[in-house]
């Protein structure tokens, strides 16, 4: 509930106060421990698994001094089980009852009897899945069974449940002497090291996950203690009144959009504050247990995003310090922005006062109809300004920017706030994502065509050029990303992608990769190590040496030339259905290119990738090359029904379609095609798949109708993913004929193209595990035994994806040097 002061005492220091004190808050710092701690839990039991010989040597090591020490130690070690059952806990609770603290009291208890339920369940898991190794390694010398202390959990968790050590002087005293009762129990031989940090950890996740789910008790300066943090900074409140809270409007002038605003963007809580002067400030408190969720969001951003670097704020004093820094620089170099007048720190919060922005409201207020050219152009000053002193802001919204109200004035101003994500001595990157904010920023509010115009009349048309491709969501803020989806003109990214490539036809505006990583990216690798332990799995190393032993070297030769001339039917494909002339070489360079991309992305989006850069880097059109790659896809999928047949003529048998699959193989498709068939009767599931195919038919068919105006142009790329599978199905029937086997070509013809469809299918890079996983089942399927299915799928995995890749790499670097890339 907010809290109101009485404004009726008669004392001159009465200040009015606002405000919502959260006497207890999750701390992301305990969500930190619990992954940490759950890291050293997995590597306590790796290193118990893998390294017992190790683990045993140090333990022995440290017994080996026992008899030395017992001279010296001449308690037994009962006595220092008894220090770390009894005494610990009774420290901890004299502490707790005469600091009158008796919630946290129980919460401490609690979070120790959590430890002692979390060892009995780690306790019951290894004695029924532990191996001997991890068993052993858990296990004292002249024990027969392993020994996880509980009270060692119980202690840990009652610890951790009764705050942060560096809180109170009992706090740290208590872990001292734990640690040492532990060292002691080590080296007379009563518990092993691991088991000693095993239990340990486990009372410790269960500390943290009772006191991340019950909340800490904050130590944040609120009320009065905010406004002592005030008066040491040298401000006097005569009001304070906290804006991100809800409040009756009427009743609290101070509060305004501008506040409202701020109170969006701001890291910290925002309160708007009257001095006894009446002068109208802004007061920033950034809390120390948001700074580590504050500090991962930008060491992720910085990771994710290339070119991006994150301050090392490591403290809390840090972050403020360069925040006031950066807006200081920001308004030396002439940028309007509010001034840093005072910093305090009281508690765990930092406090910066700014001067409010006068007579103004944030963009985000106006009707879109009331933005003129002359607004959106002191705009576009003002961010020039920042950049010209090399400067970057990294979060330009409706809601940072400010624009005056005052009538007064000839030519609207604007203001830029919110500093925390800026940087001075910043990079190029950092100005281009700038210039792509406000672009998506004023092309949401007013149109693609008059943000644009605005933009080139400001900045020129070189800047503009160099924002377009990193133009993408993952840069935006997320009240401007939702402002784009929510717009009134569609598309607008690619709108304002498209007024560029009209004003400057020969910009570059193809997006540019400047993501390192991403969660799908994540998951897709994730995946394809889950396939390739699946089907590593059953792999028997000493059949696969046999088999490869036995294999026909002429054939696996054979294999890796049949895989090179797939370079040369992809290549043939793409230069067929090119609109302008490419010349062949660098065509097939491009797809020698591939073969390395293919290491970081799903199968087939790295030919289509580069395909479409090639075609960009060229200036043709995006539209235009985006129909062009897809059609060159869709020939592809033409040309897997006409290669059955095809293939099937190949083979010299009998009949042109004598040579059937075999019973498996038919079967198997015939199950895919009535699951194809059931689910489309579903209408969601159609609905799906017509919003998936209809896109590309619909960007296909135009430039379809111009190929087929050419004959000869058709003809040559329909040949040329004909000639991308012959080379693909080659290597497959040479991997098998390496092993000695031989399969109808048909039957190999539909291996591929099953496996090649599941590749594409589920999104792991090159389909690494997918691709495996649906060959060697459809071998095994059709009759191959399992050691040959699997050597021959390792092998031509081999020919036509490991060895590809370094060719690749030469090329890709040989393009990226010619410019083509």
């Amino acid at each position: 509930m907010a809290a109101e002061v009485d404004e009726t005492r008669e004392d001159p220091r009465t200040v009015r106060i606002i405000d919502e004190p959260e006497t207890r808050v999750r701390r992301f710092t305990d969500v930190i421990g619990m992954l940490a701690t759950v890291i050293g839990i997995a590597a306590v039991l790796l290193i118990g698994e893998f390294l017992i010989g190790t683990t045993e040597g140090l333990t022995q090591d440290i017994s080996s001094i026992s008899p030395f020490l017992q001279r010296l130690l001449v308690a037994p070690v009962n006595l220092f089980t008894a220090i770390l059952a009894i005494v610990i806990p009774g420290i901890m609770i004299i502490d707790l009852l005469v600091r009158r603290e008796p919630r946290r009291l129980i919460e401490s208890l609690a979070a120790g009897v959590l430890g002692v339920i979390l060892t009995l369940v780690a306790a019951l898991a290894l004695i029924n899945l532990a191996t001997d190794e991890l068993t052993a390694s858990l296990t004292p010398r002249g024990f027969d069974q392993m020994q996880l202390p509980a009270y060692v959990a119980a202690i840990s968790g009652l610890l951790t449940a009764a705050g942060r050590r560096s809180a109170r002087r009992s706090l740290g005293m208590s872990w001292n002497i734990m640690w040492l009762g532990l060292a002691i129990a080590v080296i007379f031989g009563v518990v092993t090291i691991p088991a000693v940090l095993l239990t340990v950890l486990l009372g410790r996740l269960g500390g943290l996950a009772l006191r991340y789910w019950l909340g800490s008790t904050a130590d944040r300066a609120y009320g009065d203690t905010l406004v002592e943090g005030l008066r040491r900074a040298g401000f006097e409140p005569l009001s304070l009144i906290r804006a991100d809270i809800e409040h009756d409007e009427d009743e609290h002038p101070e509060l305004d959009a501008v506040t409202d605003a701020l109170a969006r963007t701001r890291q910290g809580r925002v309160y708007a504050l009257t001095t006894i002067e009446h002068h109208r400030l802004l007061v920033v408190a950034m809390d120390g247990d948001q700074q580590a969720a504050g500090f991962v969001s930008k060491l992720w951003s910085s990771l994710r995003l290339r070119g991006i670097d994150t301050r090392a704020d490591v403290s809390l004093r840090q972050t403020a310090e360069a925040t006031a820094l950066v807006s200081h620089a920001a308004r030396v170099a002439g940028v309007r922005t509010g001034r840093v007048l005072g910093m305090g720190q009281i508690r765990d919060t930092m406090l910066l006062v700014y001067q409010r922005p006068p007579a103004t409201m944030p963009l985000s207020a106006l009707d879109p109809e009331d933005i003129s050219d002359s607004l959106l152009d002191a705009i576009w000053t003002e961010v020039g300004r920042a950049h010209g002193a090399g400067i970057s802001h990294r979060h330009l919204d409706a809601d940072t920017v400010l624009v005056g109200t005052d009538a007064s004035e000839l030519e609207p101003t604007v203001w830029l706030t919110s500093w925390e994500l800026g940087e001075a001595a910043t990079s190029a990157i950092a100005q281009r994502i700038d210039v792509a904010q406000v672009l998506a920023m004023s092309a949401a509010l007013v149109g693609p065509d008059r943000a644009v115009d605005s933009a080139f009349r400001s900045l020129g048309a070189e800047q503009v050029e160099q924002a377009a491709p990193v133009l993408q969501t993952v840069v935006l803020p997320p009240i401007t990303r939702a402002a784009v989806k929510a717009s009134r003109y569609e598309k607008v990214l690619e709108a304002v992608r498209e007024e560029i490539l009209e004003r400057s036809p020969d910009a570059e505006v193809a997006s540019e990769n400047i993501t390192r990583f991403g969660w799908r990216a994540i998951m897709t690798i994730a995946l394809g190590l889950i396939a390739a332990v699946v089907i590593l799995a059953g792999f028997q190393t000493e059949k696969f040496i046999e088999a490869v032993q036995q294999a026909n070297p002429a054939w696996m030769i054979a294999g890796f030339g049949w895989a090179l001339l797939t370079f040369v039917g992809a290549a043939l494909a793409l230069a067929a259905f090119s609109p302008v002339r490419v010349p062949f070489s660098r065509v097939l360079l491009t797809q020698v290119a591939a073969a390395y991309v293919s290491v970081a992305v799903p199968a087939g989006v790295g030919p289509a990738a580069l395909n479409l850069r090639l075609l960009t880097r060229r200036k043709v059109a995006t539209p235009l090359a985006v129909a062009t790659v897809a059609l060159v896809q869709v020939s592809a999928v033409v040309v897997t029904v006409l290669g059955l047949v095809a293939l099937t003529l190949a083979s010299g048998s009998k009949g042109a379609l004598s040579a059937l699959p075999s019973t498996a193989v038919v079967v198997a498709l015939a199950a895919v095609v009535l699951v194809i068939a059931a689910a489309l009767l579903v209408p969601w599931v159609r609905t799906w798949a017509l919003q998936r195919v209809m896109p590309m038919l619909r960007q296909t068919w135009p430039r379809l109708t111009q190929v087929l105006g050419q004959p000869w142009r058709l003809a040559l790329g329909l040949a040329g993913n004909l000639l991308l599978t012959i080379g693909f199905v080659g290597a497959f029937q040479s991997s098998l004929l390496a092993f000695g086997y031989h399969m109808a070509i048909i039957d190999s013809a539909v291996l591929f193209f099953v496996s090649n469809a599941v590749g594409a299918a589920v999104p792991t890079p090159g389909g690494l595990g997918p691709v495996e996983i649906a060959l060697t089942t459809g071998l095994t399927g059709a009759g191959v035994p399992y050691p040959i299915a699997v050597s021959a799928t390792l092998v031509y995995r081999l020919l036509t994806y490991w060895l590809r890749i370094p060719l690749g790499y030469v090329a890709m670097k040989y393009l990226e040097r010619k410019g083509e890339l």
